[in-house]
């Protein structure tokens, strides 16, 4: 056993994470028809080979149950084929899993049982998180006005862990992403401003000894007392926005998932839309966002009834815990998940923005996030894609997170 390992002897969650149920055939947007590969071990496999079923369900499980064969050497044994429209074989017109109205909900391969959980180790705990591709999700943060607490509580000796840190800062890991969470959630400044304050404090953070890991009690010790400052506060408001180039930044992004997604083409090319106009050219005609036409559905969005600056940050906090934010392996990796989480945010606000211009209510609201997440955030090569480009682009600096933040 290593001398500087870790042990992990707590689960951490949100307090919400209990309380979540899947609102099945009441979801607009049910993950069980978004496309997704449907893949699960040998144990999952033979569990729903051999349930009882009816000669129904059995014609179907004949045609929608498929071996991997061809991937016999790692631990994916079988797939749920879906349908070309996206749908998995097993899904109802109502709605509803067929394999577990018949078979019961233990039959079910793992993957359908967690989404949206996740369940990682890290060098805070045993973390429970959710995803927020959900709407039941974005259901509970939206019912959570006095923002996000967590709950810690002992883990069963059998998921006992030990985790090895990559560095000595890492090693502070659980105390350093505490303070994070606090300044996600510190209510007297605006969500921008905090934010702001976040990248800040993570610039600082590079800056400490990664070999031995001095230097982060006062760092820590100094986060703190910044939480308040504000006379940081009003330096941090300084940092200019640029509306042309927030709307030129997500415009681009969304672009790309129209011309990358078949399964929500048609939703990102109308939130992409809501807000171009087109101008004669000699060539024909090019295609340029109207501002104005945004700043009008940004003050739409501010009108949604129930909607308050809390629920953006309890997206924000649960992106963060979800992610597990910062990400401690090297001080560069520090940055780039800092511009993973405001890049987020940017695109989070950006498009329910645009979302008003079909319908202002919660639903509207609730569709556009759940497709931002599950395009974004459950797709990690296309999500680093995207902020390796604003790095590339030297588009990645602290000034340039503020253009985005503050959209």
């Amino acid at each position: 056993m290593a001398e500087n390992s870790i042990p992990i002897r707590t689960a951490l969650m949100p307090l919400y994470y209990k309380n979540f149920h899947c609102i099945m055939g009441a979801c607009q947007d049910n993950c069980c028809d978004d496309g997704w590969l449907i893949e699960f071990n040998k144990k999952d496999y033979l569990a729903i080979k051999r349930a009882p079923k009816s000669p129904e369900l059995q014609a179907l499980m004949a045609e929608g149950l498929s071996r991997l064969r061809e991937r016999a050497h790692d631990t994916m044994y079988a797939e749920l084929k879906v349908t070309p429209e996206g749908r998995c074989c097993f899904h109802g017109e109502d709605g509803l899993c067929r394999l577990q109205m018949e078979c019961g909900e233990a039959v079910l391969p793992r993957v359908c049982k967690i989404f949206p959980r996740r369940i990682q180790y890290t060098l805070a705990a045993r973390e429970y998180s959710l995803s927020p591709a959900c709407e039941g999700v974005l259901a509970q943060l939206w019912d959570l006005p006095e923002g996000i607490d967590f709950w810690e509580e002992p883990l069963p000796e059998k998921d006992c862990e030990r985790r090895i840190p990559k560095n000595p800062v890492a090693a502070r890991f659980a105390e350093i992403r505490s303070l994070c969470i606090d300044v996600l959630q510190e209510r007297t400044q605006e969500l921008p401003r905090r934010l702001l304050l976040l990248g800040f404090l993570l610039q600082q953070l590079q800056k400490v000894d990664w070999e031995t890991g001095a230097g982060v009690d006062a760092w820590l010790a100094r986060g703190e007392l910044l939480l308040h400052d504000q006379a940081l506060a009003e330096e941090l408001k300084k940092l200019p926005g640029n509306k042309a180039m927030f709307l030129t930044q997500n415009t681009r992004i969304l672009v790309a998932l129209i011309l990358e997604q078949s399964m929500r083409k048609s939703l990102f090319r109308e939130l992409w839309s809501s807000i171009m106009i087109f101008v004669p050219t000699e060539e024909g005609r090019t295609a340029t966002f109207d501002i104005q036409r945004y700043e009008a559905l940004e003050k739409k969005l501010e009108e949604l009834p129930g909607l308050g600056e809390y629920f953006f940050e309890n997206l924000m906090v649960n992106a963060a815990f979800y992610m597990a934010v910062p990400a401690l392996d090297s001080p560069e990796d520090v940055w780039k998940s800092y511009v993973h989480l405001c890049s987020l945010y940017s695109l989070y606000r950006f498009a329910a923005v645009c979302g008003c211009a079909a319908e202002v209510s919660r639903e509207r609201l609730f569709r556009v996030l759940v497709s931002v997440s599950r395009s974004i955030l459950h797709n990690p090569t296309r999500r680093d894609r995207l902020r390796d480009e604003l790095f590339k682009n030297d588009s990645a600096t602290l000034a340039h997170m503020a253009i985005l933040v503050n959209g």
